[in-house]
């Protein structure tokens, strides 16, 4: 052990922060205030709370389903796809107006591979309609039924490998806990509580902020009995023809509840749904 090693822990000094830990203090504090730099030890004192945050948004990461086959194909075989999808028209309608997958298959670096990865994002709707079902043996009509269907959907998050994609989710959480507290801070601002935003205690509550990151961030399980037609059943007994279908709601700074999943996505499939796109632009166009 060196004398200077010794004298440091003596004196309470942390060991510097490794380079991914560095990078994401150095992404939060520009988030949050760069006027946290002034705090003497700054990376110092974040290091231990990044460190945790991080390695939190490596596990809810790695809690998201997938990766799942989108495509007509798994449309008309996985009850999953089924219920998240109208028809299988509504898929290559996504990727046909995804900018993210045009911006994608667009760059040069990505190559040509057979699929890519993304993080599928979308708002879980019920509605009560009327109709049929069978009961204990025998046909009922004119039952309220609720329908489960799924809207605004959304892919992000696009890489060549789940790797990629995993890690690219992973940053765009911890983001999503620095720009909460940034929202924080910009309340405490609008309501001039001057001593609060001074430097030292801006930096102490970020720091219990990325503590209670479960708090800020999370997955909420979802299970549900659907049928083929999205007829829910809450309570399926031995004649339910339905399949349980289990998928988290995504909680944090957007207050909307998104429910998510990774997709896998076969490039062909998007670079045929980008083309009908185009023809059909430029038949409006006409």
């Amino acid at each position: 052990m060196g004398i200077l090693s010794g004298l440091g822990r003596w004196l309470g000094l942390a060991r510097p922060p490794d380079p991914a830990t560095r990078q994401a203090i150095e992404r939060a504090v520009e988030s949050v205030d760069p006027l946290l730099k002034l705090v003497f030890g700054y990376e110092r004192k974040l290091a231990p709370a990044v460190s945790r945050a991080l390695d939190y948004c490596a596990e809810l990461v790695a809690a998201i389903p997938g990766p799942v086959d989108i495509s007509s194909r798994a449309f008309g075989a996985d009850p999953l796809v089924h219920a998240i999808f109208a028809g299988p028209g509504d898929i290559a309608e996504m990727l046909g107006r995804s900018r993210e997958v045009r911006q994608f298959l667009a760059d040069p670096g990505q190559g040509a591979a057979e699929e890519f990865f993304a993080l599928l994002g979308m708002r879980p709707r019920e509605k009560t309609v009327m109709g049929a079902a069978l009961r204990d043996g025998m046909v009922q009509t004119d039952l309220p039924q609720q329908l489960l269907y799924f809207a605004d959907h959304t892919l992000w998050g696009l890489g060549g490998s789940y790797e990629t994609t995993r890690q690219r989710l992973q940053a765009a959480a911890f983001d999503s806990l620095s720009f909460g507290f940034a929202d924080r801070v910009t309340e405490l601002r609008e309501q001039q509580a001057a001593a609060a935003l001074a430097a030292e205690r801006l930096l102490q509550g970020f720091v219990e902020w990325l503590a209670a990151s479960r708090e800020h961030l999370y997955l909420q399980p979802m299970e549900v009995c659907v049928d083929r037609m999205g007829v829910i059943w809450p309570n399926p007994g031995a004649d339910a023809n339905c399949s349980v279908l289990k998928f988290p709601k995504l909680f944090g700074r957007d207050r909307r509840q998104w429910t998510v999943l990774v997709a896998r996505i076969n490039r062909q499939d998007a670079v045929d749904a980008l083309q009908r796109q185009d023809q059909a632009n430029r038949y409006l166009l006409i």
